[in-house]
């Protein structure tokens, strides 16, 4: 039982130690200027549902914001 708890515990240190700090970046259609979002952090895991999330903001906009897509947080 104790290994168990012990592989456990290694899995989950190795699995959250991995995440990354992202923004979202878009390009405004209108004025071309671009705009960084909020830093959020995604794991290995959790990257292609926050990658999708920021792709929708190009539709959420009603084509006021074009090109999202993930960088790193600067």
């Amino acid at each position: 039982m104790k290994f168990i708890s012990s592989l456990m515990f290694v899995f989950l240190i190795a699995f959250t130690s991995c995440k990354k700090d992202y923004q979202c970046v878009c390009t405004n259609s209108t004025t071309g200027s671009v705009s960084r979002g909020d830093k959020m952090s995604a794991g290995p895991f959790t990257k292609a549902a926050t990658q999708t999330t920021c792709e929708n903001n190009d539709e959420l906009s009603a084509g006021g914001l074009k090109d999202c897509h993930l960088e790193d947080y600067q």
